[in-house]
């Protein structure tokens, strides 16, 4: 049977990686490192290597940022999960999150995206469920008319509209709380903390005095050994 390393690891075994102090100072390290480049990058211009390191950063914050803001936010749930005391350094991993995760997306029409999404799945969904019933009797060749391009259109219109009535008011709000949070000066900030307490969590026994960390750290409580 192959084996693939990391890929062969259930979602247990993934989780659980992240139950430790080291592994969570280092994600709050590289995190806050990418969110600051923003400021480091304009601070370090005049150093001919520390420069380009820091260009490099913040182009990688730009493109990869979604994805890390995403292992943010779940390294902040696994804080959260399995040391109650340590809100601080959860809240801290989900907020740092959130801001890469709206740096990326408050550069796309969310409203726009998630009702064009939605009306690609519900025609496809209704596709799916009408083209089953094309040779019913009686009601067939009605459904047959149903399923055509314009009429499959029309319906994906219908979804589409009425989702983003229903959803754009409060995708609007979203995407205005997402572009402060967003923001360079306001991301900044939010690195600068992760990386401080990044580090603290790094130094042996100050996560246990300072940031509410339980040694040894239990697995998170939903999954098994």
């Amino acid at each position: 049977m192959l084996q693939f390393g990391v890929f062969d690891l259930n979602l247990g075994e993934i989780l659980a990686y992240f139950a430790n102090e080291v592994v969570v100072g280092w994600v709050l390290v590289g995190t806050g490192i990418l969110c600051a480049a923003w400021l480091l990058e304009n601070i370090t211009d005049p150093i001919p290597l520390l420069g380009s390191i820091f260009d490099l950063l913040v182009s990688i914050g730009t493109y990869l940022g979604f994805f890390i803001g995403i292992l943010d936010v779940i390294v902040g749930y696994i804080v959260y999960a399995t040391q109650p005391g340590a809100i601080i350094v959860a809240g801290v991993l989900i907020l740092a999150g959130f801001a890469l995760i709206m740096r990326v997306l408050s550069k796309f029409p969310l409203a726009f995206l998630f009702a064009l999404g939605i009306a690609a799945f519900g025609t496809f969904t209704v596709y799916g469920f009408l083209v089953g019933m094309v040779d019913t009797p009686v009601i067939g060749e009605y459904v047959a008319q149903v399923i055509s391009l314009k009429w499959m259109l029309a319906i994906g219109f219908v979804i589409f509209a009425v989702v983003y009535l229903l959803a754009g008011l409060l995708i609007k709000l979203i995407e205005l709380i997402g572009k402060i949070f967003a923001s360079t000066p306001v991301i900044v900030l939010i690195g600068l903390g992760a990386l401080a307490i990044g580090i603290v969590m790094l130094i042996p026994g100050m996560a246990e005095a300072y940031l509410g960390i339980t040694l040894p750290w239990p697995p998170p409580p939903t999954l098994t050994p």
